[in-house]
């Protein structure tokens, strides 16, 4: 029973009143004041997500089973790891020798097996009516994705770059957008903000949609601005207010992207020493995330970066991110595995060394895994059954692994861990209130993660 201007304050307290949720109002107000009080103590400023869209195989990554039968382990053994009893794939040598920086969460699960909703349970955490375990159903629309909903709680920071800021190729499946990276109903201006123009040639730029005319000097589109917000101000008292705020966020970060020196500068990585640029790989997804460090060193609190194989894995015929279904061996040994392997630790180098790692949460995961059988045309298919997550910086402690998956490599052992379990540790982590999601029909209600506490 809600209307286009959310919930009146009796549903507001039918909702705090209701047992299903397991909340009652003073219990929901006792928490909203508990994480506020959090808030104040935590030292996680920002997340910086590595989206591995298309599904990366765990079997060749985080959760090798070298007992298994040949048809489900694969031809990649496995290899110690800096952490005691921790093996990973021999695929990524130096994500070993760094695993005491990252926590592998190997229990991972939900039951999407495609692309679209599989991507939007993982960055959402809704179970899209689902029954698996955790999570709220979202019904009739799509739940914001996690960048949105931290935007969305962080929208009293001042910051010139927008809150969400998305870096990469738009992930889209049979050309379509993946609805699970939006804001939904929290509004337009918790969207992504996109960077998706990298070039060797050109580097980074604002997107050309937003540069301002040549001929437009930065005085003269300050005075637009203030003709623009006169006119806002005889507007609203004609209009409803919802549209106009929602346009009124975009546009604020439009314009501070536009006069500002420092979101240029953010964007000039060839500020970066040789050293480093090496360091994270002469690929797009090397330069990406030394770009996501540099936005979040300018106190962006959600980076997303989107994987990109490059344009040899196109003319290799790769079908669209890690989606591997055909040549998964050679690809994962010759291209995804070494260029993962080498911008992931040095991004945990880099953050380190910079005193961001404390401070910064890191996470590398995709929609979902691969399936333990290998199919008959060399890969493996989707599997959302069990996969694999990893978690770095923020305060946890790395060197661990939580949970297990059956010997096959199938489901979890022990442990099962939604990605709305996820979200929730995350939005904590951050001493934000999620309880204030809840009038915006967003609430993320899964289970905190201790061993990330």
């Amino acid at each position: 029973a809600k209307t286009c201007a959310g919930f009146s304050r009796r549903e507001m307290l039918k909702i705090g009143g209701c047992s299903a949720l397991g909340l009652t109002l003073p219990g929901l107000l006792s928490k909203s004041a508990h994480a506020r009080a959090v808030g104040a103590q935590v030292k996680v400023k920002s997340v910086l997500l590595l989206w591995l869209w298309g599904g990366p195989s765990h079997f060749e990554t985080w959760d090798p089973k070298p007992k298994a039968p040949s048809k489900i382990r694969g031809c990649y053994g496995s290899i110690a790891s800096a952490s005691p009893g921790v093996r990973i794939c021999e695929l990524l040598p130096l994500s070993a020798a760094h695993s005491r920086q990252f926590t592998i969460i190997r229990s991972m699960s939900h039951d999407m097996k495609d692309h679209n909703q599989g991507g939007t349970v993982a960055l959402t955490g809704s179970t899209n009516g689902s029954q698996a375990s955790g999570g709220v159903p979202f019904p009739g629309r799509v739940r914001p994705s996690m960048g949105s909903l931290i935007s969305y709680l962080t929208r009293d920071r001042a910051s010139t770059w927008p809150s969400y800021t998305c870096i990469g190729p738009n992930c889209k499946v049979s050309g379509t957008d993946l609805k699970g990276q939006l804001a939904g109903a929290l509004g337009a201006g918790h969207d992504p903000f996109r960077l998706d123009s990298f070039s060797f040639e050109d580097g980074f730029r604002i997107p050309q949609s937003i540069e301002p005319l040549a001929e437009v000097r930065e005085q003269r589109l300050k005075s637009r601005r203030s003709l623009l917000t006169e006119l806002d101000h005889w507007q609203r008292t004609v209009e409803t207010r919802g549209e106009v705020e929602r346009f009124d966020e975009v546009r604020q970060s439009a314009f501070g992207l536009l006069t500002s020196s420092a979101t240029k500068a953010a964007l000039d990585l060839n500020s970066e020493s040789d050293t480093v640029r090496d360091r994270y790989g002469r690929t797009v997804f090397g330069q990406n995330c030394l770009l996501g460090r540099r936005l979040v060193e300018s106190g962006v609190p959600f980076v997303q970066v989107n994987w990109s194989g490059d344009a040899e894995d196109e003319q290799q015929g790769g079908d669209g991110g890690w989606d591997l279904h055909y040549r998964l061996f050679e690809r994962m040994q010759d291209r995804y595995c070494p260029i993962f392997d080498l911008a992931f630790t040095a991004l945990l180098e880099d953050l380190e060394q910079r005193g961001l790692l404390e401070s910064t949460l890191v996470l590398a995961m995709g929609e979902f895994g691969r399936s333990p059988e290998i199919s008959s045309s060399g890969g493996r298919d989707h599997w959302p059954y069990g996969y694999s997550a990893v978690v770095a910086g923020g305060g946890t402690s790395g060197g661990s692994v939580i949970g297990s998956t059956t010997a096959d490599g199938g489901f979890p052992a022990d442990r099962p861990i939604h990605p709305s379990d996820l979200i929730t540790t995350i939005i904590e982590k951050m001493g934000l209130d999620r309880f204030d999601l809840l009038a915006r029909d967003s609430a993320v209600l899964g289970s905190s993660i201790e061993e990330l506490s």
